[in-house]
């Protein structure tokens, strides 16, 4: 069941968020006097409004790539800034509010309390309204910190991967992946022409898509002109499969253009990329549209089952789905290596893990079902500009023939504008379905 975003959004904008930001206000008007004067709340009301109706704007009306263009996304960064801020100071007060009790043990003064000094001790109330004050500028500079460093950090991930049944004409194959790419207000052909630059910099041997590449179809044209260009420098070309965000964009124009050019759509089908006495294929299927877990399940079954029979017996086969959870029938199937996106990782994580686990089964990097590898790449862009720990990425992958003794070899290097920093994991391999490791 497909749902319309615009209405989505309209419902977070006009009625969730107002909801939570005049909820805040009043908890902080309720403890700090600072929030009731006139000037302050006309401030806050005002910026918040602002800042919804550029929000809501943007969704209709994308900023061009011009400097008109980049005065409009500064403003809408600095309009996400203040909601996702409103939003994080909302959580925040609400931990306030169940540890009060405990800050209460702490600051439990008598109102005209003298301490041996001679000098007066703080009341409760003097104590929290004091918090109330400081506590908006941690959640304001968590937002701006996590909205800036989610727009400029890439992460390049290099995995090593041994493939039992990879044959040895494929060792050292080389196949990079960009996925929810979201071109749009907050992913423009300048950061287009830095992630190719970045897959180009591997000399990958074919890159993959796996789904949400545009989300402004008036940049549509471009980046289609910009792939052409792309995909003659790869020897074995470029391969896309259908994400979710197609779909809520105009999917039968995005199909036309790619009809039109040399990238290679596959769609619930298998296609061929490398002969040999052991053919390397792709199996591309589409988004698993449907209302309901078990519902989803049978759509996943339907879509890979149409895929799968196209795939000749001696083919050694990749499988490339935007939703992660076609991991359960590639494993079941025995695909040797399934490469996904669409969670983006959650957006938010700390030491490496995701703070949404239960909303995926599958949520961010590597995972392994016996002989089988699934890896959830967190996404190039996003439609909300905000990461913090789990920045966008490239992923790429060196296929290796035969078994390295339950290890596998990940590699990750941080582009952060012009500074790169780089590590080297070496992590052991849980049978299992279980993550290995993030990327």
């Amino acid at each position: 069941m497909q749902q319309n975003p615009f209405l989505l959004s309209l419902l977070f904008i006009l009625v969730i968020v107002p909801g939570v930001c005049w909820l805040g206000y009043r908890i902080l008007a309720k403890w700090h006097p600072f929030y009731t004067m006139r000037p302050v709340r006309i401030f806050y009301w005002s910026v918040t409004g602002l800042s919804l109706a550029i929000i809501l704007l943007s969704r209709r009306f994308r900023p061009a790539e011009s400097l008109t263009g980049e005065f409009i996304r500064g403003l809408l960064y600095v309009s996400y800034t203040w909601i996702i801020g409103l939003l994080l100071l909302m959580a925040l007060l609400f931990l306030l509010h169940i540890t009060r009790d405990t800050a209460k043990r702490f600051c439990k003064a008598k109102a005209a309390a003298v301490n041996g000094n001679g000098y007066e001790g703080i009341t409760r109330r003097q104590f929290i309204q004091g918090v109330a004050a400081a506590v908006p500028a941690l959640p304001f500079t968590g937002s701006g910190f996590g909205i800036f460093n989610g727009d400029r950090e890439i992460v390049l991930s290099r995995h090593e991967i041994h493939l039992p049944g990879l044959p040895p004409e494929f060792d050292r194959l080389k196949v990079a992946q960009v996925s929810d790419a979201h071109i749009g207000p907050f992913f423009g052909m300048s950061k287009l022409e830095r992630v190719l630059a970045m897959v180009e910099g591997e000399k990958p041997d074919f890159l993959a898509i796996t789904g949400d590449l545009v989300d402004d179809l008036d940049l549509l044209a471009p980046t289609m002109e910009r792939l052409n260009r792309f995909h003659a420098l790869l020897p074995h070309g470029i391969y896309y499969c259908w994400g979710n965000h197609e779909y809520f964009r105009d999917i039968n124009r995005i199909r036309r253009a790619v009809a039109a050019s040399p990238v290679t759509l596959i769609e619930n089908d298998a296609c061929k990329v490398l002969d040999g006495n052991r053919p390397l294929f792709l199996l591309g299927v589409d988004y698993p549209w449907a209302r309901g877990g078990a519902n989803q399940s049978i759509v996943r079954e339907n879509y890979f089952a149409q895929a799968a029979r196209k795939l000749p017996a001696a083919a050694f086969p990749v499988l490339l789905a935007h939703h992660p959870d076609f991991f359960d029938n590639a494993f079941a199937a025995g695909i040797p290596l399934s490469l996904s996106g669409h969670t983006h990782g959650g957006q938010i994580a700390v030491g490496g893990k995701s703070i949404f686990p239960v909303q995926y089964k599958y949520m961010r990097g590597m995972y392994r079902n016996g002989a089988s590898y699934g890896y959830v790449n967190v996404g190039a862009g996003h439609w909300l500009p905000f990461r913090i720990g789990c920045p966008a990425e490239v992923a790429v992958f060196t296929l290796r023939s035969g078994d390295l003794g339950g290890k596998v070899g990940l590699k990750v290097d941080k582009e952060c504008g012009s500074q790169v920093a780089g590590f080297h994991i070496n992590s052991g391999i849980v049978p299992g379905g279980n993550s290995i490791a993030d990327g």
